[in-house]
């Protein structure tokens, strides 16, 4: 396949992934290194990416990062669905069953990819693409579901889907592990052992040379890969176990133990304790405190002292509250999905399985509920709300602390969620 261009669309399950989906597109989370589309674009670094979803979400998304035109045109297009984890291999199973295909058929060179029976991507050439307009954003995606058997079939090995967020941490390790590819080494490994930096399996090891780590630190990717990008600091007596990834411009603090299976973004401060979670970006966990199999998206702000359970003293799967009322993880480990923009105090403790949404103030003498809405404020049982203009003035502040702005379109969307939860609950200062 010579593919020019690619259709990503969200699924119509996009908010099973909540709290994420309420102020991001579900290609924007991250599973290893990468998020989902820097994936696709660095395994395709000359292919234009479109992006089909929801209106306002695509507004905010393409706002935040800067993309190329997103007009269709006569070009080799793969369609495909979002929610696909994009690692090589599942790029080297199409590209295997495509070519099979291709030896075998003679007329029609377009396909559509299934697993089940179930499509998950298609790939029409420019020469079968009839003249493309913006209606086409709309039908190839339902060209998949709806009338996928105007093409043919092929069948494929079962790829990684994310469907939910706790799908991210679940595939995390092989993700850190395929993202490896895309990142180079160009620190000097025998300055950092001269400083006084412990390094095991190194060749598993990959740091820019921005990158600042002081003597004490332990490296140690026996069981993983290390991946450290750029500006990134690491204060003495850390230890990191991989696979892990450690984002540009993100501090790590003196003493950190980072587990195995972590991913930390850009622009954040992490300390105490971390295991299998993954922290989007510009977030800060820095304090001691244990955080387990969690997803932090982004703004988030961890106070010190704050623990999460991610295990159930019975060992049974885990049960979260979605908007789509009570799903069985079938995990035996999860622990907090945050949404954005929300903080918790000193000394916080969340059970196993809890889901906060964007914009809280969270604050209890024991555990806190495992069901905590967006603008929540204490987060307990009965709790009042944030007002609207004290969250985005307080999120306004954060952010340019960072060099950020709040922007309009990033403000509609938080508008939008406080629109669904004013009516429950009496707003306070």
């Amino acid at each position: 396949m010579n593919i020019e261009s690619i259709l990503l669309f969200e699924s119509e399950r996009v908010d099973y992934l909540y709290p994420f989906s309420i102020l991001h597109c579900a290609w924007e989370i991250r599973c290893g290194a990468l998020m989902l589309f820097e994936k696709i674009h660095k395994q395709f670094p000359d292919a234009r990416i479109i992006y089909k979803g929801r209106e306002k979400y695509i507004k905010s998304f393409l706002a935040r990062f800067e993309h190329n035109e997103q007009d269709l045109r006569k070009e080799n297009i793969l369609v495909i669905n979002s929610s696909l984890l994009p690692d090589s291999g599942f790029w080297n199973n199409i590209d295997k069953v495509y070519s099979q295909f291709q030896l075998q058929n003679t007329e029609k060179k377009s396909a559509v990819f299934r697993y089940r029976n179930y499509p998950v991507a298609a790939y029409i050439p420019k020469n079968e693409l009839i003249n493309p307009t913006e209606f086409d954003k709309h039908f190839l995606p339902k060209l998949l579901y709806e009338f996928a058997n105007v093409l043919p079939q092929i069948d494929i090995e079962e790829p990684k889907v994310i469907n939910f967020l706790w799908d991210a941490i679940e595939h995390n390790s092989i993700a850190i592990n395929d993202d490896f590819r895309f990142f180079i080494h160009d620190a000097s490994i025998d300055k950092l052992k001269k400083s006084g930096v412990y390094l095991i399996n190194e060749d598993k090891i990959k740091i820019d040379k921005t990158s600042e780590i002081a003597p004490t630190v332990v490296l140690d990717a026996s069981e993983g890969p290390i991946i450290i990008g750029k500006e990134v600091k690491i204060q003495p007596q850390t230890v990191i176990y991989g696979p892990t990834f450690i984002g540009d411009n993100t501090l790590v603090k003196c003493g950190a133990k980072i587990f195995s299976k972590t991913s930390i973004g850009h622009w954040c401060k992490v300390g105490g304790e971390i295991e299998n979670s993954i922290i989007q970006s510009y977030s800060n966990k820095q304090h001691e405190g244990f955080l387990g199999h969690s997803y932090l998206c982004e703004w988030v702000n961890i106070g010190a002292g704050t623990n999460t359970s991610d295990l159930k003293n019975t060992y049974s799967n885990i049960n979260v509250q979605l908007k789509s009322g009570e799903i069985n993880t079938e995990r035996m480990f999860l622990g907090l999905l945050c949404g954005d923009h929300t903080k918790s105090a000193i000394n916080t403790t969340f059970t196993t399985g809890t889901i906060a949404g964007i914009c809280g103030i969270l604050v209890a003498d024991g555990f806190l509920p495992n069901s905590i809405p967006s603008f929540a404020w204490r987060g307990t049982k009965g709790c009042t709300h944030y007002k609207i203009d004290k969250a985005l003035e307080t999120a306004q502040i954060v952010m340019q602390r960072r060099n950020k702005n709040l922007l309009p379109e990033e403000i509609e969307l938080i508008n939008s969620e406080y629109n669904m939860v004013i009516s429950r609950k009496k707003p306070v200062d």
